[in-house]
């Protein structure tokens, strides 16, 4: 259990390994980055995950957990990519984010952003302390192939915890 203390402007709390946290301030930070990604693709008109994922085990139940993915370079190679960032709380079913809608993280065409960069900074408020995991899903608008990832380009998912 959690000791709280709130005095004078600042809150400390001290988790059950006996570090202390103030308000406002890191956690803990996980981090998944491939400097060589190769190919992150699909051709499916249905969103699928694409393998790349950051897990965190919150140690409050109530941190502010920021969520930030970068991939240097998307291609729409020879279609719609359209990208959203999904979440598994604990043993539950994987899901997209709350709030996520079609073009949460990026939308490369062929004619358009075909090789720009795919990016996402976001947020959730833990409600417990069971494991968090974070993986974009992506999909193919009409079934060409589409890549979240081009070779030889970078890719960064991170999971920050920030005590409330």
């Amino acid at each position: 259990d959690a000791i709280k203390h709130s005095g004078g402007t600042s809150a400390l709390t001290i988790d059950s390994s006996g570090n202390v946290h103030k308000a406002g301030f890191v956690v803990q930070v996980a981090r998944t980055y491939s400097a060589n990604s190769g190919y992150i693709q699909t051709t499916s008109t249905s969103l699928v995950a694409s393998g790349f994922q950051c897990s965190l085990t919150p140690k409050f139940s109530n941190s502010l957990i920021l969520v930030d993915f970068v991939s240097s370079m998307g291609d729409g190679d020879a279609d719609t990519l359209k990208a959203k960032m999904y979440l598994k709380i604990g043993s539950a079913s994987i899901a997209s984010m709350p709030g996520a809608e079609q073009y949460h993280i990026g939308f490369n065409g062929t004619s358009f952003n075909r090789y720009s960069p795919n990016c996402f900074s976001g947020s959730y408020t833990a409600t417990s302390t069971d494991t968090l995991m974070f993986e974009p899903y992506i999909l193919s608008n009409g079934g060409g192939n589409v890549r979240l990832a081009h070779t030889q380009s970078s890719v960064g998912l991170t999971v920050m915890e920030i005590a409330q």
